[in-house]
């Protein structure tokens, strides 16, 4: 472990503690609990580097150990993206660790599942049973009935190395429930080694931003916070919002424009009509690196008009028009961003195309002040940069899965429809198809540039028998509780004939874990190993590593260990890919080529070539002389590709130069991308839907027409504070914000006469559009809630954070003072705790006369997959609002 004098420390950090105030944090106030706020021993005290996982940002963090127990977290100034500042949610990791209701044993169910009755017992038993039905799954030639499914999985495919080793595809993720929608428009464009963006907001001079609220929640929006304002104050940059609410982002803005929900895209089009129309556009960066001739872009943009984007989002035509100007203008120093509130969206992947579209006209990308691309990965010789080599995983690493292909037993047991659809996939897509759950036949671009999946449906899937699960194992999952429709996950999990046998390994007892057979403790942040790297808002590339504070607390275990042991069980050769005896020597072997020794990039946390040049301009870079030999250039197109077979194309010639550009198949800016009417093809999509267009286009969102007086359009959001819905049982966390209250107009207000508390009862309906079941006349469900009048809120727009309202989790997540027998009973003692907090600080709970610990709403949230892609439509759904 990397041990730090405080002076050591200070020497690192400089301005770390001032950061940390920029962000409305007091020093003082960054501590460890209630219990433990006396002053820090800094003659004793050990400064340990990591990584903190608060969120998914995971920001280069210090923690602060004083005799066994981490006291307080810093950030970490060698971290290049945050530059040593964190928020609020660092801390909380202490509280995760430190909770009272914390399970730290295994733990197996002795009553009906669900019910809460549990006995602890020990590990050797609790694996030799998991071990023991996945080894006959293995033996029976079943492999794919064992699902593993996470919801936040850092482990940088250690998880995956387990899944492959075993036999199954079925390693399942989160990801359309999240960012799938913004993912796929930037690999489609930029190719799959730009799975995020990495704009230049330092240096730039105008910002478009179309609902990222990077100001509060926004991932690696922590990393832009100060560059953003730095660009405002010192160097006049202009930073405009459209959103549909008073967001914190909207609040900091030159200009804030209320937009209809999922009119983004019309918005994005208009001002690239207008950029085009003005003789705007760089004509010689898009003939260069556009993948589609600029006049018939012209062409295709004629509707889009500025008038017809008005009509649509409800903001002036002349402002979409000066805006438009402005930002063509301000180029190559402009760029735009985008998030949630442009991308989860029935038309949200074409959206955020046509909002990359404004990028590619103005002919911004790469440059210093642009929207810039940054990969996580340590670039190899082959790309002319300095030799800095490909961190990876350590051998021995499993060999591939074998594709369910027509003929083979798996696609024998999948349903008659989807074997007709399978079968008639180009070539490349059926060598990449598992099956039903890991690659969804209806969503082929959910998995077409990276292995997004569709975890919402997964429980469906299950229920129609898409796939038969005998082992499921959900890892730091919380679907029972934050999924939409999570009342399926519920009685999924509760089938035992859908699901004979579930593990959960987490560190908390969630709702998920609630309705397992057997629990494993975890080990939390602050206690375990794992390898970091992520898109570099430097423009530089770097890597970091969490490593333990402490020691894990009872008996809880990193995921590492648990599954190197359940390897060894189960045998067959599994074991042979987890030949370590600790974690930290996986890691070693992981950076054994990093050219800084173990010990420095533990005493640093983050490692980050000196001098090395920023990677503006990565397309324009030439191919070294190594990486040419034996390549071909095809002579119609320039494309060049590796080893003379037009399978992997390295670059393409432009100038008679061998250059990098971009990583997709034509090696330019795929405007005109064909991949969207072939899906719609082989998915019976109809080619008039805006999600089967080749270009960026504008469709709006059916049911959002002509909405009645008391119907609205029902959104979600982030607390800065948060992590969704996992953090609701971190004290500190869970004392800012406990509650959800609905954001209403005051306009809104009025007119259904509601004041500021009053309680309304939501009714969501059914999605219209291509989705899942959509249309249906049965609502999706209703809740009840407080009303908070808001001004700048959008008059038909309803929003409320989805984090609140847990029934599990414990007392300060549920808000309560007292102790549950109903729910408790014959819970341990471990799971139970004896909390001083508990009750004299949840002053927020309704019996000592708070506001409570808010309303679930994920329940009445529909199942809504964007068609293709799969990600989740959080911010379509249509309600009813009356004063209850």
């Amino acid at each position: 472990m990397a041990d730090l004098t405080r002076r050591e420390f200070l020497q690192i950090a400089g301005g770390a503690t001032a950061a940390v105030g920029m962000l409305g944090v007091r020093p003082e106030d960054v501590h460890a609990e209630a219990s433990d706020a006396s002053p820090i021993d800094y003659e004793r005290a050990r400064a340990v580097p990591t990584i903190c996982f608060g969120c998914t940002t995971h920001c280069g963090v210090i923690g602060w150990v004083e005799d066994g127990r981490v006291r307080k977290i810093e950030g970490n100034p060698l971290d290049p993206n945050t530059r040593g500042a964190i928020c609020s949610k660092a801390n909380g990791m202490i509280s995760y660790t430190y909770a009272p209701t914390r399970i730290v044993y295994p733990m197996r169910r002795v009553g009906k599942r669900g019910e809460g009755k549990w006995e602890r017992i020990e590990w050797d038993e609790a694996l030799d049973e998991i071990a023991s039905r996945m080894k006959a799954l293995r033996d029976g030639g079943t492999p794919e009935r064992f699902v593993f499914h996470y919801g936040r999985d850092k482990t940088k495919g250690f998880t995956k190395r387990f899944t492959d080793a075993f036999g199954t595809p079925n390693r399942l993720n989160r990801r359309s429930i999240c960012s799938s929608n913004r993912r796929a428009p930037l690999m489609s464009f930029y190719g799959r080694e730009f799975e995020w963006e990495s704009q230049d907001v330092e240096n730039t001079q105008f910002i478009l931003n179309f609902g990222s609220n990077v100001m509060e929640a926004h991932q690696g929006g922590l990393f832009m916070v100060k560059r953003i304002v730095d660009a405002r104050v010192e160097r006049g940059a202009k930073l405009v919002t459209f959103e549909v609410r008073p967001s914190a982002t909207a609040s900091v803005s030159d200009e804030f424009h209320l937009v209809k929900p999922g009119t983004d895209g019309a918005i994005a089009l208009a001002m690239a009509h207008v950029i085009v129309r003005e003789g705007l556009a760089n004509e010689a960066f898009w003939k260069r690196w556009a993948n589609h001739p600029l006049e018939n872009i012209r062409k295709h943009l004629e509707p889009y008009t500025p008038a017809f984007a008005e009509r649509e989002s409800g903001v002036s035509a002349a402002d979409i028009e000066r805006l438009a100007v402005a930002f063509a203008k301000a180029a190559p120093r402009c760029c735009t961003l985008s998030n949630r509130g442009s991308a989860k969206h029935y038309n949200g992947v074409q959206a955020d195309r046509a909002i990359r579209m404004l990028d590619v006209l103005v002919g911004n990308v790469g440059e210093p002040g642009g929207f810039c691309l940054s990969s996580p990965r340590m670039w190899k010789n082959r790309y002319g940069q300095e030799g800095l080599p490909v961190v990876d995983q350590p051998a021995p690493a499993p060999g591939p899965l074998e594709p369910w292909k027509p003929g083979t037993r798996m696609f024998a047991s999948l349903p008659a429809a989807v074997q007709e659809r399978v079968a008639a996939f180009p070539e490349d897509w059926q060598k990449r198809y598992f099956g039903e759950l890991a690659t969804p036949s209806e969503y082929p671009l959910s998995w077409h540039w990276y292995p997004m999946r569709v975890g919402q449906l997964v429980y469906p899937y299950i229920r129609e028998g898409r796939q038969k699960v005998e082992v499921y194992m959900s890892y730091t999952l919380g679907a029972a509780y934050g999924y939409p429709e999570a009342t399926v996950a519920r009685e999924v999990l509760r089938d035992e004939t859908l699901i004979p046998f579930h593990v959960a390994i987490d560190i908390s007892y969630s709702e998920q874990a609630a309705l397992a057979d057997i629990i494993l403790p975890d080990a939390t942040s602050l206690e375990r190993w794992d390898a970091h790297s992520t898109n570099s808002y430097d423009l530089v590339p770097y890597t970091g590593i969490r490593q333990p504070l402490v020691e894990p607390l009872g008996e809880a275990r990193p995921v590492q260990i648990l599954l190197r042991d359940l390897a060894r069980r189960v045998g067959g050769g599994m074991e042979h890919h987890f030949d370590f005896d600790r974690v930290e020597d996986y890691y070693r072997a992981w950076y054994e080529n990093l050219p800084v020794s173990w010990d420095e990039l533990k005493r640093r946390g983050i490692w980050q070539e000196a001098g090395r040049k920023k990677d503006y301009g990565l397309h324009e870079r030439e191919l070294p002389a190594t990486e040419l030999q034996g390549s071909a250039t095809d002579a119609e197109t320039g494309i060049i590709y590796r080893d003379g077979a037009k399978k992997q194309a390295i670059g393409i010639r432009v100038d008679a130069k061998a250059l990098r550009g971009f990583d997709t198949p034509t090696r330019k800016i795929t405007i005109h991308e064909p991949l969207f009417p072939l899906a719609a093809r082989h998915t019976g999509l109809p080619l008039d839907d805006v999600n089967a267009k080749a270009l960026p286009e504008y469709q709006p969102i059916s049911g959002h027409e002509d909405l009645a007086d008391d119907e609205f359009i029902l959104t979600t959001f982030k607390w800065n504070v948060h992590t969704q819905g996992r953090s609701t049982y971190w004290k500190h966390q869970a004392e800012i914000v406990h509650t959800n209250d609905i954001f209403l107009s005051p306009e809104t207000g009025r007119r259904l006469g509601l004041e500021t508390g009053d309680e309304v009862t939501v009714v969501v309906r059914r999605p219209r559009g291509r989705t899942y079941r959509s249309g249906e006349d049965e609502p999706v469900g209703t809740f009840r809630n407080r009303v908070r009048l808001l001004n700048g809120m959008h008059a038909k727009v309803a929003a409320c954070s989805h984090h609140a309202g847990h029934w599990e989790h414990g007392p300060v997540a549920q808000a309560r003072t007292e102790e549950d027998p109903t729910a408790r009973a014959g819970m341990s003692a471990e799971l139970r705790g004896g909390d001083p907090d508990v009750p004299e600080r949840i002053w927020w709970a309704k019996s000592e006369g708070g506001t409570g610990g808010g309303v679930a709403i994920n329940d009445a949230l529909p199942i809504n997959p964007t068609p293709l892609v799969g990600g989740q439509c959080w911010f379509d759904n249509v309600c009813t609002l009356r004063k209850a």
